[in-house]
């Protein structure tokens, strides 16, 4: 058996017919690891990758997929980053895992967890894993061992409701079948009474989502759901969790897979449902809904459900699937407990197997690192700019901002060494030689300042800066004729940019003190080392462009 990682749009699009014929053969395939909801949830994330199983032969068909993602976070304590393995579905999906055909299982668990041993993580989290437990039973039992080792991770609900259950309706062949098997003589009396009255009294009416009315029906839902949740949630949290829900939502209407009914009185909405529909399983996945709490009877959603079960049973749905938690309402419908499980399991050392960055992480850390420099968070801007140099030692923008961390601490020399190495590895040498030449001025070293910013201005005959600084060198070598023509190019320079104007007032003045005779070269010099930390525009520090 192989393993191929798919991490590309090009590259999942390339596999859905052999998607679907797994996702097809897996007894325990549900919607939210089909090709289809996948598609347009990693359409919108980053790090994710898909572990493709098949037998070694090249062009041989799948058998297994695994999607996964790369999460990364920051220990506050020592600043250090840790990278998180997640399911690619967690936080959206109720519950997710992998697929396999079903006489490849156990190559499929073998397989998947002898490559994640080998990725480097801190956390691999299987959150709500769905799927038989002896699949999870078996990944414990490959992914453990002297360094790794896990516990059950399931959350604790406030209201002590069961996350790691999912109620599912079986449902048979007709409605009324439903009503005399699954629920009590009381709800079935009351519900038949409820959809009576709707369907005769022409104050009542129960809308679907189209086109044209989908973002109306989406702002009725989210309303009555905000009303309920946000004073337990808190008001950010709730906005958060409606965007995110209302973009997947949005999706799986373009996608033709949900259902949005609405029960309304008049004008008055009363209630809604988003139910996702699985038709290569049969399944209807009920996912959220909100309510008028304010209105008591008909209840609608005893109503909505009953609607919707009914349906599903004419367009010939196998299972109607409350989704995850053992809410008491859940269960007026007669569903059946399936369960699913959580588990973490964790590096016994407490840093990343290998003790570097998962590959895919490298760009995020660089990029962390950057914003902690310009947030003027230096010292933990360092300690991620060393991973990074850990994980990939000729990555030139980290070397680039740990040298700027060592220019700004005084330790110039150990600064100029590596401003020196970039400037001779990088496609734009620029910035790392500006920098090279104010080291070198730091360290009174003014003839190789002087080489350092003509080698920019060889690169970039109009490079101002480069211009000024190589005057200022050139006075401080004591050749005040050759920095005096250049103060003179430079001031007569014409620019609306701001940063230009200022470099030619600077050469104004300077070149006024050198025919004046009033400054020492060591004054001059000076100068150019507070220019060297100005703001973030004037000391143009630009990280090089590296392929990492």
């Amino acid at each position: 058996m192989r393993i191929d990682v798919i991490d590309t749009r090009a590259g999942f699009e390339a596999i859905r017919e052999s998607w679907d014929a797994v996702f097809a053969a897996d007894p325990y395939a549900q919607h939210f690891l089909s090709w289809i909801w996948l598609r347009a949830y990693l359409s919108r994330r980053g790090r994710w990758f898909i572990l493709a199983l098949r037998e070694k032969p090249e062009g041989s068909p799948y058998v297994a997929f695994f999607p996964l993602r790369v999460v990364t976070q920051q220990d506050k304590k020592t600043g250090r980053f840790f990278d998180e393995i997640i399911m690619a579905g967690n936080f959206a999906a109720d519950y997710t895992g992998f697929i396999t055909r079903p006489e490849y299982e156990n190559n499929a668990v073998a397989g998947f967890c002898a490559f994640i041993k080998e990725q480097r993580w801190t956390h691999l989290k299987l959150d709500y894993l769905s799927g038989p437990p002896t699949r999870r039973d078996a990944m414990v039992r490959a992914l453990q061992g002297p360094l790794v080792m896990f516990r059950d991770s399931t959350p604790k609900s406030p209201n002590n409701i069961n996350n790691c259950v999912y109620p599912v309706v079986t449902l048979p062949a007709t409605f009324d079948e439903y009503l005399e098997t699954h629920m009590s003589s009381q709800t079935r009396q009351k519900l038949r009474r409820f959809l009576r009255k709707v369907e005769s009294d022409n104050s009542y009416r129960i809308t679907f989502a189209t086109p044209e009315t989908i973002d109306r029906d989406m702002d009725i839902l989210f309303d009555l759901w905000r009303t309920k949740w946000a004073p337990f949630k808190g008001k950010e949290r709730t906005e958060k969790l409606i965007y995110a829900t209302r973009e997947m939502l949005m999706d799986c209407f373009a996608d033709g897979t949900l259902d949005l009914p609405v029960l309304w009185h008049g004008e008055r909405p009363l209630g809604a449902l988003a139910n996702i529909l699985d038709r290569q399983k049969g399944v209807v996945l009920f996912y959220i809904t909100g309510r008028d709490e304010s209105w008591t009877t008909p209840s609608p959603g005893l109503i909505l459900h009953g609607y919707c079960i009914r349906r599903a049973i004419d367009m010939g749905f196998k299972e109607y699937d409350f989704l995850r938690g053992n809410e008491p309402y859940k269960y007026m419908f007669g569903p059946q407990e399936r369960p699913i499980t959580c588990t973490l399991f964790k590096t016994r050392s407490g840093e990343n197997l290998q003790d570097k960055l998962h590959p895919f992480s490298v760009r995020f850390v660089y990029e962390q690192a950057l914003r902690l420099y310009k947030t003027g968070a230096k010292a933990q801007s360092e300690v991620a700019f060393r991973q990074v140099l850990e994980t990939v030692p000729d990555h030139s923008g980290a070397e680039f901002g740990l040298a700027n961390l060592l220019f700004e601490k005084g330790d110039f020399h150990e600064a100029e060494l590596s401003y020196l190495s970039i400037s001779r590895s990088v496609a734009d040498p620029l910035p790392a030689l500006l920098r090279l030449g104010e080291t070198r001025l730091a360290q009174k070293n003014y003839p190789g300042a002087v080489k350092a910013f003509q080698d920019v201005t060889t690169r970039a005959p109009f490079h101002r800066e480069a211009l000024y600084k190589c005057g200022i060198a050139l006075v401080a070598a004591g050749r005040r004729n050759e920095a005096a023509a250049i103060f003179e190019k430079l001031q007569s320079y014409h620019s609306d940019d701001m940063v230009n104007m200022e470099y030619a007032e600077k050469a104004k003045a300077a070149l006024a003190r050198i025919r004046m005779s009033v400054a020492p070269a060591s004054t001059l010099a000076g100068s150019v080392i507070v220019t060297g930390r100005e703001s973030e525009q004037n000391r143009r520090w630009v990280p090089p462009k590296v392929l990492h």
